[in-house]
């Protein structure tokens, strides 16, 4: 998946924007505040239908501005596709793909794995940070988790609203249990097989950037504990019945759920310690960069195509050496980049550099 062209009018300072980007490395350089980011989130926002910076959609118009429209056209597998997204001051918003509406469902939609520096606390950070994260590339992945997860949000919903009105007793609860565990069970199959990809991924791709140094392994934590060495559906959805019926009381007082995928979390171990614990800042900040990029594999092993890479000021907050080894792996990967940077010095003349400065792509840099 590669962009060919993008075209964006009205979208925050971006007034008026045409650019045909490179198919490899692209870097956004200019000062703070110039519309670097903003260039990034048209294209995220283009991809998923929503801000990454919790925006809502008239907080993304140029003030001048009624609406905004973003547009590209881009390569799936030699298959040229146009999509388009226009939102209007009055709530109105209709996204396109090859002239026909399109939801974020739709099969030829742009895929991006995005990097921030917020990401800097996904292995440090609140579990619910780690669950964003598999939630959002495997809602990419598979419409089938799209629908496995906001089935078991809305059955979460009605179990919550049952313990707090006190109602734990009837059959009403039995049949709400029961499907509470078969779709938590869904949700953590899939995300335990994702998992395993990407760890086995990540290891080789932290060594290379990391300069070979240290062993990384990933690991998927339940919230409930099981009594056996395999893990499959049967012996998933009765630890999960067991954990349940332990808990109750627990639950009624609390009048909420205290087990299941809603409170999952991954575990990043470095030389065999857990990397939250153990592992220095500029460790953790090494593993987070190499999870973005293990993502970006694990999509091309899954899919076939790899989607858009969006880093937004990584190198910021890497060493030299640091930067060189990334720098150096994103020239020669087979994927399309952005990233932006206030600063960048090229030493070779596969990345296009691109300098913005407020809001208008002022010239190529090589």
């Amino acid at each position: 998946m590669k962009i060919n062209k993008l075209q964006v009018r009205n979208f925050r300072n971006l007034k008026r924007i045409e650019y045909e980007p490179s198919p490899g490395i692209n870097v956004l350089v200019g000062d703070n505040a110039q519309g670097k980011t903003n260039l990034l989130e048209a294209i995220f926002v283009l991809s998923t239908g929503n801000s990454f910076r919790n925006a809502i959609d008239s907080n993304l118009l140029n003030y001048e501005a009624e609406g905004y429209i973003i547009k590209s056209n881009y390569i799936i597998s030699d298959r040229c596709i146009e999509a388009s997204l226009q939102y209007q001051i009055n709530g109105y918003k209709k996204a396109l793909i090859n002239n026909k509406k399109s939801s974020q469902k739709h099969i030829d939609r742009l895929r991006v794995v995005l990097f921030t520096p917020d990401d800097l606390f996904l292995v440090k950070g609140s579990p619910s940070k780690r669950r964003s994260f598999l939630d959002f590339i495997l809602k990419q992945l598979s419409n089938e988790y799209i629908f496995n997860l906001d089935n078991y949000a809305g059955i979460l919903k009605k179990r919550n609203l049952l313990l707090k009105k006190e109602q734990t007793t009837g059959k009403a609860f039995e049949v709400i249990n029961e499907v509470f565990i078969e779709n938590a069970i869904r949700l953590v199959i899939q995300r335990i097989n994702f998992v395993n990809i990407l760890d086995d991924i990540n290891r080789s791709v932290f060594r290379e950037i990391n300069g070979g140094m240290n062993d990384i392994k990933i690991r998927y934590a339940l919230s409930f504990a099981i009594d056996s060495d395999k893990i499959n559906v049967a012996v998933l959805q009765d630890a999960l019945r067991k954990n349940i019926e332990k808990n109750m009381k627990s639950e009624v007082l609390r009048r909420k759920t205290l087990t299941g995928p809603h409170l999952d979390d991954l575990n990043f171990y470095q030389d065999g310690r857990l990397a939250r614990t153990f592992s220095s800042q500029g460790q953790q900040r090494n593993l987070a960069i190499s999870l973005k990029l293990a993502e970006m594999y694990a999509f091309k092993k899954i899919k076939g195509s790899y989607p858009l890479f969006l880093l937004d000021e990584v190198l910021a907050e890497l060493d030299e050496k640091k930067r060189s080894l990334l720098i150096k792996h994103l020239q020669e990967a087979d994927f399309q980049t952005f990233l932006t940077s206030v600063d960048f010095e090229n030493n070779d003349d596969r990345a296009s550099i691109f300098l913005i400065k407020e809001g208008r792509l002022i010239r190529k840099e090589n």
